[in-house]
């Protein structure tokens, strides 16, 4: 007697399996399409590239800016970690992750002065989005075009609508990558990846504890401009650095 639930245990678990490789396929299909935001983009007042994705997502701006989307483009200061900080004061990397992101909307043909760029750095897309949505309150902006990946949009689109609060409406315009596009992207590490850190990113929002994936450690200044980057590859918001006083002249030399 003891046999049989043993036995039916160990019949429930051959389901189970059988069904998940019967069924696996469509269910991760389905973990994808569920991530993916799909709405018409009307004109706007800015298109907004959501930090990340370069060149892909300039290259989506740069497109909706000349079929007339919007007058101008806004480009956040994505974080700069610490080894491509020492590169930057290497002379080895030019540009800071911003720099190669105006680059190429240049290089597609968007001209400078319809391109907009935020100053402090961020470290998370919730903290971009509120840097955004004061910019836009501040210009007067009352509609904008998000672009971001399309396993982002979803996120995106939920971290917007608490930050905007109906002040600022918004659409979003995706770009295609491997990971939304391909079948069976769970064979891939880095497509895998991406959507595990969306799930968790959406489990976090609704939990309200996203705040908690922010990085720490001392600031370090940049070497273009006023943010600056924490320690171990994050990025922080803290206030600039105090200013030091000027060092005094040198001494005359004697003659």
């Amino acid at each position: 007697m003891r046999r049989r639930p043993l036995l039916i245990a160990l019949l429930v678990v051959l389901a189970l399996v059988a069904m998940v490789a019967v069924a696996h396929r469509p269910l991760l299909r389905a973990a994808t399409h569920a991530l993916v935001v799909d709405e018409p983009v009307p004109p706007a007042d800015a298109i907004v590239v959501v930090a990340g994705g370069t060149p892909s997502r300039e290259a989506r701006a740069a497109a909706l800016f000349h079929a007339g989307g919007a007058p101008r483009v806004l480009v956040s200061r994505q974080f700069v970690p610490r080894r491509v900080q020492t590169l930057l004061e290497m002379g080895i990397r030019p540009l800071d992750f911003q720099g190669e992101s105006v680059l190429v909307l240049e290089k597609l043909g968007v001209p400078r002065d319809a391109i907009v760029t935020l100053d402090q750095p961020v470290e998370i897309t919730e903290t971009e989005l509120r840097q955004v949505v004061a910019a836009a309150k501040a210009r007067g902006w009352h509609r904008i075009t998000l672009v971001t990946s399309t396993l982002h949009a979803r996120r995106v689109r939920l971290i917007w609508r608490r930050e905007a609060a109906g002040a600022i409406e918004a659409g979003i315009a995706v770009t295609q990558d491997e990971c939304s596009s391909e079948d069976g992207w769970w064979r891939r590490r880095r497509c895998s990846e991406a959507v595990l850190h969306e799930y968790l990113g959406l489990f976090a929002l609704y939990l309200n504890v996203s705040s908690w994936m922010r990085c720490g450690g001392p600031a370090v200044p940049l070497r273009a401009g006023g943010g600056r980057a924490c320690a171990g590859g994050c990025a922080c918001t803290a206030s600039p650095a105090p200013a030091t006083a000027p060092a005094p002249p040198p001494s005359p030399t004697p003659r």
